[in-house]
């Protein structure tokens, strides 16, 4: 038996997506996310335009003009919230 203990060095473990502020690769959000956040990231939009769709269709538009309408709706509200989330964030 020594008198001291030989020191064990432990290899750092990796994260499974990488380090997220000192990484050398890039990593896509897209595989980090749940099953229901993708669902949501896809879903969500579309029931927004139907919804903007369906409101337009009360007030007696030709169709295109009411897909094209509402298309440029959710891409707004998707641009107004990108926004204010990286003006609040500093990231602009």
């Amino acid at each position: 038996m020594w008198p001291f203990k030989k020191k064990i060095k432990e290899t750092p473990k990796g994260r499974l997506y990488g380090n997220r502020y000192n990484s050398d690769k890039n990593f896509s959000v897209w595989d980090s996310m749940s099953f229901i956040e993708q669902i949501a990231m896809i879903g969500l939009p579309i029931m927004l335009g139907f919804i903007f769709y369906m409101i337009l269709d009360i007030m007696g538009l030709i169709w295109w003009l009411r897909i094209v309408i509402a298309v440029g709706m959710v891409g707004g509200c998707i641009g107004l919230i990108t926004g204010i989330v990286s003006f609040f964030s500093d990231r602009y």
